[in-house]
C-alpha cells in the first residue's frame, strides 16, 4: 500500500505494568537529518512529493542515496484539516520566505547547494542535499526521554542536546508533534492529484513512475493515500518559541565539550483532531537542536532525533525491575518486495546489530553490520541476487533478537 506505514513493532515487556517502552533515544554521535516539506491537501502535485519522500528520503541507510533522515510535512491553507493553527498559525509555509510554492521544503533548513543558495529546495533536490548533509559532523548529540500516560493522554517529553564539539551560540531546542498514516477519506483530508500524475504522462522526480497512474484526481481512498509526517503540534514552554525553538541559556555564547542543556515539554494528544479518531500508536515525536542566528538563512538545525509514542512508558520502573528492550520497533518493507527492502529500527539502547537472512531451506544468503551508534538505524538491501521465494532475516543486538519474514516477488 503506497504511503502507508507498515508497522511491525516488537515492543518490550515488563512484568507486571505489561507497559510498552521507548523511554530513551539518542543520536549517538551520529547526524540525523530533518526534511521539512511544505504540502497541502489542495496541492495536485504534493503526491509527488510524498513519493519522492518515500522513495528517496525515508528509507535511510548507510549510502548517501539512503540518508539518516526524519521527516516533518507542515500543512498549508484553511480547508486543509492538517493545517496548524493558533497561536503559530503555520509558520513554516508563511513565516519564513523559505518556500515559493508546493511541495517545497527545506533540508536542515540549510542552504544548499552553496552557502548562497536558497534555503527552500524544490523536492528534485531534496535527496542530493539530505545526502550532503548526512554527510556532516554534528556539533551536538540529542537525546529524548519520554513518557505516555494512557488515562490523562499527557505525554511528558525532556529534549536534551550535548556538545560534541567547542562552539559557539546561540542554539535553542525545539520538539514537534507528528501523525502518520492519516486517511485521506475524510472531508479536510482528501489529497488532490494532477491530472498528469494520474495520466502517467510525468515521472515522480525519484525518476521513477507516478505511483497514482489511474488513480484519479482526489486521492480520497486510504488505500491509495495516506498522509504520513503531519505536524500536528509546534511545542514551546514558553508559547511563544515556535519555529525558532526554546532558548537555551546555557547555549547563548560560547560552549565547550561536554556541556548540555535540557528542555522540557508537555502536550496532551486528543482523542479527536478536527473530526476525525486519534490514534496515539500513529503518533510520533522529533526533537532537535537549531542554531538562531541573525536571518533565516543562518538557523540551521544542528541534529535530530524521533520517537514513536506507541512504544513510551506511562511510568519509569523503579530501581531494580528488571525488563527487557532488545528492539523497540523494527519495520521491513515492501513485503512482498521486488528490488529493494527496506529494513528499519529503533533500539531502548543503542548497540551493535547484525543483520543475516536465510533463504526458506536455512541457507545464509546475506548478511551485514551496524557498529553502535544512535538509536536509528536502517539499511536497504539489493534483491538483485535473490530468487522468487520467502526469506527470513534475524536482527540480533546486544539485548536480543528477532526474526521477520518477507517475500521476494519480482
Amino acid at each position: 500500500m503506497k504511503l502507508k506505514s507498515i508497522l511491525l513493532g516488537v515492543s518490550a515487556v515488563l512484568g507486571a505494568a505489561g507497559a510498552y517502552a521507548q523511554t530513551n533515544v539518542t543520536t549517538g554521535g551520529q547526524k540525523y537529518t530533518l526534511v521539512e516539506e511544505g504540502t497541502g491537501t489542495w496541492c495536485q502535485w504534493c503526491p509527488d512529493g510524498a513519493q519522492v519522500l518515500q522513495e528517496k528520503i525515508l528509507p535511510y541507510g548507510t549510502s548517501t542515496n539512503f540518508p539518516r533522515a526524519i521527516v516533518a510535512s507542515f500543512h498549508n491553507g484553511n480547508s486543509d484539516s492538517m493545517l496548524i493553527r493558533a497561536p503559530y498559525n503555520d509558520p513554516f509555509n508563511n513565516g519564513t520566505g523559505y518556500i515559493t510554492g508546493f511541495p517545497m521544503g527545506t533540508v536542515d533548513r540549510a542552504p544548499y547547494p552553496s552557502a548562497t543558495s536558497p534555503v527552500g529546495l524544490s523536492r528534485g533536490s531534496w535527496a542530493a542535499a539530505t545526502g550532503v548533509r548526512d554527510a556532516m559532523s554534528p556539533n551536538f548529540d540529542v537525546s529524548m526521554v519520554c513518557l505516555y500516560d494512557s488515562s490523562t493522554r499527557i505525554i511528558t517529553i525532556k529534549v536534551k542536546a550535548k556538545a560534541l564539539k567547542a562552539t559557539t551560540g546561540p542554539y535553542r531546542i525545539n520538539a514537534f508533534i507528528v501523525e502518520d498514516s492519516i486517511s485521506s477519506a475524510p472531508i479536510g483530508y482528501r489529497q488532490t492529484s494532477a491530472s498528469q500524475l494520474n495520466s502517467g504522462s510525468v515521472s515522480s522526480a525519484t525518476g521513477s513512475p507516478s505511483w497514482f497512474i489511474g488513480k484519479g484526481t482526489t486521492l480520497s481512498s486510504p488505500t491509495v493515500y495516506s498522509h504520513m509526517d503531519a505536524v500536528r503540534k509546534i511545542l514551546s514552554t514558553t508559547g511563544t518559541g515556535g519555529i525558532w525553538g526554546d532558548v537555551v541559556t546555557k547555549f547563548n555564547g560560547a560552549i565547550a565539550i561536554g556541556d548540555s542543556a535540557e528542555v522540557t515539554y508537555y502536550d496532551t494528544i486528543p482523542t479527536t483532531y478536527r473530526g476525525r479518531t486519534c490514534y496515539k500508536s500513529m503518533t510520533k515525536v522529533i526533537g532537535l537542536v537549531q542554531k538562531y542566528g541573525t536571518t533565516t538563512t543562518d538557523r540551521a538545525i544542528d541534529n535530530c532525533i524521533e520517537a514513536k509514542v506507541k512504544l513510551m512508558w506511562k511510568t519509569l520502573p523503579s530501581t531494580g525491575v528488571t525488563y527487557v528492550t532488545p528492539m523497540q520497533d523494527i519495520e521491513i518493507y515492501p513485503n512482498p518486495a521486488r528490488e529493494i527492502l527496506t529494513v528499519k529500527g529503533i533500539l531502548e539502547n543503542p548497540s551493535e546489530v547484525n543483520i543475516t537472512i536465510n533463504n526458506a531451506l536455512g541457507q545464509q544468503v546475506y548478511t551485514t553490520k551496524f557498529a553502535k551508534g544512535g538509536s536509528m538505524f536502517g539499511e536497504n538491501i539489493s534483491l538483485a541476487d535473490f530468487s522468487n521465494g520467502i526469506y527470513f532475516m534475524n536482527i540480533v543486538t546486544e539485548g536480543g533478537n528477532v526474526t521477520k519474514q518477507f517475500v521476494v516477488a519480482k
